[in-house]
Order: structure tokens, then C-alpha cells, then sequence
């Protein structure tokens, strides 16, 4: 595996998009970062393959629209052999389709190319902490096209305490573990845990999943 001592403390990050000069653009905004390295890029589906194999990558920014194999067939396979790696989406792709598909293939963000830098490295950022990330536009999305889905509402409605309802709806803000631990004046690992009971409760497998069904149920609105 390529590495390097510099690198190690830093968060490890390959580029895969088959657009040099977006490319050439997040290696000058990423280099400007104390914490965050580009240790490689890629330019199809293969070589993103390989280059895990070669390097120690920690977060991929990957685009769908990739040659040979493309971004959700990709995902599907770096979250399958590689499950150290954590993959977030960056493209140019704004339908729900395209959405749900990156997510379910396992990708723990999605941002548009169009964004900000500050928003881009914030997204990095939180997905390395484990979190979900999903820029205001793709959420927007993402919630039209699930409220337009069918679903069977005869299935059971868990019962979920106050602190669960409390910390759903933030959850459904978009805040993070911390900023929900703030507003409740709870531990992280508190809030943790109430996001464990509320998926295993709603059924489902992560964040995405639990606003779908929580909408769907009329749990929040």
C-alpha cells in the first residue's frame, strides 16, 4: 500500500472523475486544507479499483458518470471489498434516482460539483466522522422523491419515546451528532444511541432510510 508519514495523520483522499480540470480544481482547495490530502486520482472505474488496491485511501470522491464501471456500480463494490474506504458522491446528477441509488450503494454523502469549497470540505469532513452528509438542494431532492414513492402503511408504527421524536426531527434538520447534543444537552454517545433505537425501531439500515419511513409514517413532517 502507498503511503506516506505526512499523510498518515491526515485525512486520505482519492479523486475519481474523468474531468481533469475539476480534477486540477479540488487538488488546489483540498491542498490549501491542514487536515486533508489528496493522495491519488482516477479517471475511470478501473483504476479507482487499483488504486485502492495500491494506496491507503480513507474517503473517495467519486462522480457517477464514470468510464468502464460506473459511480453506483462502483460504490456497490468499494463498500463491499473495501469497507474501511467511505465513498461520497460529487457530481453533477441531481435526479432521485441517482440519489437513492448512490446511497443504497452505500456512498454516506452526496454534494453537487456546483457547490461551495467550504461546503465540499465539510462534506469531507463529516463523512470521515461517520456521518451522512447531503447538501440542502440533494436533500430537497431526495424528499420530493420519497414522499412521491408508495409504501405500506398498514405496517406496524413503532412507539417512540419524547427524547426519540426530539432527536428524529433534528436528525431530519440535517444537524449532526454534536450540533443534536447541543440542543439537547446530551452525550454524543447519547444521541448515538437514540439514533440506534430509532433505526432499529423504524427498520431500516441508515439515515436516508429512517426520514423515508419517518415521512411516510407521519412522524415528522
Amino acid at each position: 500500500m502507498g503511503s506516506c508519514k505526512k499523510c498518515a495523520s491526515m485525512i486520505r483522499i482519492m479523486i475519481a472523475d474523468d474531468h481533469r480540470i475539476l480534477i486540477e480544481g479540488l487538488q488546489l482547495l483540498i491542498g490549501q486544507e491542514d487536515d486533508l490530502a489528496i493522495v491519488t486520482t482516477a479517471v475511470n472505474g478501473k483504476q479507482v479499483l487499483d488504486r485502492l488496491q495500491e494506496y491507503d485511501i480513507d474517503i473517495v470522491l467519486l462522480d457517477i458518470n464514470l468510464p468502464v464501471i460506473n459511480g453506483i456500480e462502483l460504490c456497490r463494490t468499494i463498500t463491499r471489498d473495501f469497507p474501511e474506504v467511505r465513498v461520497l458522491a460529487l457530481t453533477s446528477y441531481k435526479k432521485g434516482v441517482f440519489i437513492q441509488q448512490m446511497l443504497k450503494a452505500g456512498a454516506l454523502g452526496y454534494v453537487l460539483k456546483h457547490s461551495a469549497a467550504e461546503e465540499i470540505v465539510r462534506a469531507v469532513r463529516a463523512v470521515m466522522a461517520g456521518e451522512t452528509y447531503l447538501n440542502a438542494s440533494v436533500t430537497t431532492t431526495l424528499m420530493e422523491t420519497l414522499r412521491s414513492q408508495p409504501d405500506n402503511h398498514d405496517e406496524f408504527l413503532p412507539q417512540l419515546t419524547r427524547r426519540e421524536k426530539q432527536v428524529l426531527s433534528l436528525i431530519a434538520r440535517e444537524l449532526t451528532t454534536k450540533e443534536i447534543a447541543q440542543e439537547l444537552h446530551l452525550s454524543e454517545h447519547t444521541v448515538e444511541s437514540h439514533r440506534r433505537n430509532l433505526l432499529t425501531k423504524l427498520n431500516v439500515r441508515n439515515v436516508v432510510g429512517l426520514i423515508r419511513k419517518a415521512m411516510q409514517r407521519g412522524l415528522i413532517e
